[in-house]
């Protein structure tokens, strides 16, 4: 008997962390993705349905599933992999990721034929009519005589070989189950926040490995005030990470079908730059080395050299600028007044925009000094009056990614519905550690068509492993929740879930 399904119920033990000393902060987003988030009112979430016990728990729960318990197809060490002709670079990807995987179980790598090829195999193909038509979509199908996997693009084929590994690793044997699978996400962009430093790039490439790639993660944006930058190595602290280490990093994410983006703090958080040596004397508050003085053209080029290094390194489709808790703390404005705030951080806005556009991309600014508290309660921002934050969602351009870091754990956001209404058409939403903020916050992002969220870490300016032995592990056990609700636009309640995110997380980690 088989049963059909769409997103399935699922459960959760709850996790909890902290941030950073100074406050939360979100992240930022991508371009060159043309789909801005499905709106619920296109892809109506399904209802969840009971799923019979049998039935292999995947993460992500893909959007349509048929199971049937009789046994399917059996892998053998001799069972090829047949390709359609002329792929281009990227499907190659998902070609090395199916044999790389299988490889782990069969002992050896799978020969690859070109079509059309033996019927007793796996055939990747290219997109059909019953492939859908979305964005990273993919169909997956097992019976007993052959495999058959389609994506419409190729990271929809690189998606649905995570599928099947997964459905690998869930069984005992190497015969897998008879299933077929329809799979979409509902959001585009699907992120991860980290930090960097001397220390983190064996950490992010297990990160990626283990955790992202495999529950479809498909975005990174990288926290880079800690390196030692050519612009001025004198800045970087003992522990910073290099130039070197971030090209391995890119280059292992893209082969996995991770885009990465950087974030350099670029007019508040500014201690990594104005508190070193006698740089203070760039700050808008020279008492308070905190924010940059943008009425100094010495500090701004100063720190130009720093943003175009990271820029030329990256080649990211945007950049994120940061821009968040501007005002937080020191006199802001002092030495550029009578300026006044609003217009102060609105050129640091057109300063940043104008730069990238010249380099013929957007940025991503956080949302939170847009945001008057009181006005998307229980939603936060940080701008100190209503006026104040009308004056800046009319000031920025709108092109302008922006990102709206929200921490709580409520029903309702109506800080994206503000920002959507004011004419922002390219949204994030980004997301911390605690289950019901993920699940409603994506729920959130979905309905007003955001692009995608990103799963914020804030343990400290440097990333290593040594924090998975700390109780901030609950900060990367999240990611797995993460990767449940981003895919999804929401989904069941996280105590409603089948799996437990930290047994999820350990599961991979030790794979």
């Amino acid at each position: 008997m088989s049963r059909f399904v769409s997103l399935a119920a699922l459960g959760v033990l709850s996790l909890g962390c902290q941030r950073r000393p100074s406050s939360p902060k979100p992240p930022s987003a991508l371009d060159k993705v043309t789909e801005e988030g499905v709106p619920l009112s296109q892809v109506p979430l399904p209802k969840p349905v009971l799923v019979q016990s049998q039935a292999p728990v995947l993460i992500p729960q893909p959007k349509e599933i048929r199971f049937e318990s009789h046994a399917g197809f059996t892998l053998t060490p001799e069972t090829p992999i047949v390709l359609p002709s002329g792929l281009n670079s990227e499907e190659q990807r998902a070609v090395r990721a199916l044999q790389e995987g299988l490889a782990k179980r069969l002992g050896k790598p799978l020969r690859l034929v070109s079509a059309p090829g033996p019927r007793q195999a796996i055939h990747l193909e290219r997109a059909d009519s019953q492939t859908p038509e979305k964005p990273e979509g993919y169909t997956l199908t097992i019976q007993p005589e052959s495999i058959r996997l389609t994506g419409r693009d190729a990271r929809g084929l690189f998606w649905g070989v995570q599928t099947l590994l997964q459905l690998l690793v869930k069984s005992t044997s190497t015969t897998l189950p008879r299933i077929a699978i329809r799979d979409w996400p509902t959001l585009s962009l699907r992120a991860v926040h980290l930090f960097h430093g001397n220390r983190a790039l064996p950490f992010h490439q297990k990160l990626i490995q283990r955790i992202l790639t495999p529950l479809k993660l498909n975005a990174l944006f990288l926290e880079v005030e800690q390196v030692r930058w050519d612009a001025d190595p004198s800045v970087a602290p003992l522990w910073a990470g290099t130039k070197a280490q971030l090209k391995e990093e890119l280059a292992f994410a893209r082969e996995r079908s991770i885009t990465v983006y950087p974030l350099l703090q670029s007019l508040g958080h500014m201690g990594w730059l104005l508190g070193k040596g006698n740089n203070a004397r760039f700050a808008e508050d020279p008492a308070t080395p905190y924010a940059l003085c943008l009425n100094d053209p010495a500090a701004v080029k100063y720190l130009e050299r720093f943003v175009a290094e990271a820029d030329e390194l990256f080649q990211a489709p945007a950049f994120h600028v940061g821009l968040d808790e501007v005002a937080m703390r020191g006199r802001f404005p002092y030495r550029s007044r009578p300026t006044a705030a609003p217009e102060l951080f609105l050129k640091g806005v057109r300063h940043w925009h104008d730069f990238f556009a010249a380099r013929g991309k957007p940025i991503s600014v956080w949302a939170d000094m847009a945001l008057h508290a009181p006005e998307v309660n229980p939603a936060f921002g940080t701008a100190p009056r209503a006026a104040d934050a009308a004056r800046i969602r009319a000031g920025i351009p709108k092109d302008v990614i922006l990102a709206d870091w929200q921490y709580g754990t409520h029903e309702e956001f109506p800080s994206l519905r503000q920002l959507k209404n004011a004419g922002f058409p390219k949204l994030l939403a980004a997301s911390w550690y605690r289950p019901k903020n993920i699940q409603t916050l994506s729920r959130a992002a979905a309905q007003v068509g955001a692009q995608g969220l990103i799963q914020t870490t804030w343990c400290g300016y440097e990333s290593h492993e040594d924090v998975l032995k700390t109780q901030e592990k609950r900060q990367f056990t999240a990611m797995v929740l993460a990767a449940e609700y981003f895919w999804n636009g929401g989904g069941p309640a996280p105590e409603e879930l089948p799996f437990s995110p930290e047994a999820v997380f350990d599961q991979h980690w030790s794979a």
